[in-house]
């Protein structure tokens, strides 16, 4: 009898030790995982230093094996990351355990996205570095043909990515620990780039002409005379690409594609009003703030007088050319004492456009532009002969088209549902919830937008029944010249003497269907700033827009160099503007960036509807008090503003 409480105790014992065996065997393999990952992290974030020097294939290497480890960790530690907030209270180490569900999911979608990039690259990784003799340049015909192929999986790498980036924007990264905080600017800049290049691999074989040549009308945009669909179209190129290769490239002077032998449609009512202009032509197209419906204005007005087939319109203003001169590296281009670079380009091309003083003849009207062909072939010759950091281009060219100052539409459906995805083609899409988008245009033939400063604040208030916004908008001509506001199409001796003169400004503010304009500022404009003679009470008209299910606030406004001007607008918004689900609402705010215009302050503030209290917001508000959820951002691209609350 006095054996059993022993036997009992021996295995109670037993059960204690090899749970304690089993705990440190699981916490040595944890750790060995743990220290493996952290190898890999420090070996990729070398390679992140500098690119250039990665060796494709020791690269899918390292991700394979990241992944391996990750998904051990997932195994291991699976069931506790999802407690592991619970603990969110301890010191030093509160942020990490809060965030961890996020960063495994991270962790685990990441490296599912570039295992499958590397099962897409493989045959390929001989051509690029992978560890046998390389060919003598790289076939891109080939390269094409794989992407073509590996279209699906990139399309599923991309998605596996845009899952990484939305768990990590759920992390609370200021609260993590020192080691971790330290990486998150790596993070918010790389995942963006992981994303987005992805989404450019799955749709470069339509756009590089892997099935035959294809066609682009190139539109070279003035935002310094801003235009809904990003600025005047100054000049045009064509481009015909095949297989991955330039084929041929020539550009032109807007004004050079015009056949009024053919008719033409009527030019939009404000250009007939305040510009004087009779007929629509080409290098007005763009009066669409919607790109798509630009776009395809653009070819129907094109006219070069021969029979051409357009395939996609590319469009970039002079910010894009800047980037992108900044990253192909110093251009030599015939005429110019130096080599141009990002920081000279527009100096140069606001001089070459220059006719100077007593040079106003035919001969400078007919070259005026050339410099954007001189600049085009300078760029391709150092893309053929391969004297580009790659990664520093295509950097560029990811930035350009968040920001807008580069623009594409394709045609062909399957192409255009991928631009249109990752917001690329500049497309007008209000979404479920609350809109707002702002649209300049200069109609007053001159390059004063460049001396245009802006400020907007838009308030909501859900408290009201229906909700009340409230936008504020504050335009700063910072010119100090002394000129009268005369209208008048007349060139200046020098390019800074287009920029010193009126703007003359046809605001559009687009907001949700069903809204209803209570109030506007009004702002009268004298009959001697008007084509037409006229006074103008400066009352906001209202229309339903064509592009979008929106409503059009319209105004047109003059404001001298010197001045400051600031316009309220009050509307009610749509009832279903705030979406319950029981005790719980959201509220949603997507701002549209216009195309071509340059970043300026914006500051959001939404009022919570009476007793509601905020559960999440994405992103993170600047402040939250007294029922007032508040952001001071930046609008350089489209932004996305989610609350939610019970």
């Amino acid at each position: 009898m006095a054996t059993r409480p022993n036997t009992r105790r021996y295995v109670a014992w037993a059960l204690i030790l090899l749970g304690l065996a089993l705990i440190t065997l699981w916490a040595f393999r944890l750790g060995r995982t743990a220290l493996s990952l952290r190898g890999h992290w420090v070996e990729a974030q070398s390679w992140a230093e500098a690119p250039g020097e990665v060796d494709p294939a020791q690269a899918c290497r390292l991700v394979q094996d990241a992944q391996a480890d990750v998904s051990a960790v997932q195994r291991q530690v699976g069931l506790l990351a999802r407690w592991a907030p619970a603990a969110g209270w301890l010191p030093w180490v509160g942020g990490d355990l809060r965030a961890a569900p996020h960063l495994l999911t991270m962790g685990t979608n990441l490296a599912q996205a570039g295992a499958i990039v590397c099962e897409v690259a493989e045959p390929a990784l001989p051509w690029l570095g992978g560890g046998s003799p390389a060919t003598e340049g790289v076939p891109r015909d080939e390269i094409l043909r794989l992407l073509d192929q590996g279209r699906s999986d990139l399309q599923r790498a991309e998605a596996a990515a845009g899952r990484a980036r939305w768990a990590w924007e759920q992390v609370d990264a200021p609260a993590l620990s020192a080691p971790l905080r330290e990486r998150a600017p790596l993070l918010d800049q790389g995942l963006p780039l992981v994303e987005g290049g992805l989404s450019a691999a799955a749709v470069a074989p339509d756009l590089l002409g892997a099935d035959g040549t294809r066609t682009y009308l190139i539109l070279a945009l003035n935002e310094d005379e801003v235009r809904p669909g990003g600025g005047f179209i100054s000049g045009v190129g064509e481009v015909r690409v095949a297989a991955g290769e330039v084929v041929s490239m020539t550009f032109r002077d807007s004004y050079a594609v015009d056949d009024f032998s053919e008719p033409y449609p009527p030019a939009p009512e404000p250009m007939q009003r305040y510009m004087g202009i009779e007929l629509w032509v080409f290098r007005d197209s763009n009066w669409s703030p919607d790109f798509p419906t630009a776009a395809r204005q653009a070819m129907a007005l094109y006219r070069p007088g021969y029979p051409v087939s357009i395939d996609g319109v590319v469009a970039l203003d002079q910010r894009a050319v800047q980037a992108l001169v900044a990253a192909v590296g110093p251009l030599s281009v015939d005429g110019a004492e130096q080599p141009i670079t990002g920081e000279t380009i527009l100096a140069y091309m606001r001089q070459a456009w220059a006719p100077g003083e007593e040079d106003w003849d035919r001969e400078w009207w007919r070259q005026r532009k050339s410099f954007m062909g001189a600049i085009a072939g300078a760029m391709r010759r150092r893309v053929e002969n391969g004297e580009v950091d790659w990664v520093a281009l295509g950097r560029a060219v990811l930035r350009l088209l968040e920001q807008k100052h580069l623009l594409v539409y394709v045609p062909e459906p399957t192409v255009q549902e991928l631009l249109a995805e990752q917001g690329w083609d500049g497309g007008l899409r209000p979404g479920p919830g609350d809109f707002l988008a702002v649209i300049d245009a200069n109609l007053g033939y001159n390059k004063a937008s460049a001396q245009v400063e802006q400020r907007a604040a838009y308030q909501v208030d859900l408290t009201q029944d229906p909700p009340q916004a409230t936008l504020t908008l504050t335009y700063t001509h910072t010119s100090q010249a002394d000129v009268p506001c005369r209208p008048e199409s007349r060139y200046a001796a020098t390019y800074q003497g287009m920029m010193d003169r009126c703007y003359w400004d046809y605001l559009r503010v687009y907001v949700p269907r069903g809204s209803q304009l209570l109030e506007a500022t009004r702002i009268p404009i004298p009959g001697a700033a008007l084509w037409s003679g006229q006074r103008e009470s400066g009352a906001v008209e209202t229309q339903a827009a064509s592009e979008a299910p929106c409503l059009s606030c319209e105004v047109m406004s003059v404001l001298p160099p010197a001045s400051t001007q600031t316009r309220h607008f009050t509307w009610t918004l749509p009832e279903d503007v705030v979406r319950w689900d029981g005790q719980r609402g959201r509220y949603a705010l997507r701002v549209h960036k216009q195309p071509g215009k340059e970043a300026h302050p914006l500051t959001v503030r939404v009022r919570l509807p009476q007793g509601a209290a905020l559960a999440e917001a994405m992103p993170r508000p600047s402040a939250t008090e007294q029922g007032w959820v508040t952001y001071h951002a930046t609008l350089d691209r489209d932004l996305t503003f989610d609350l939610h609350f019970k």
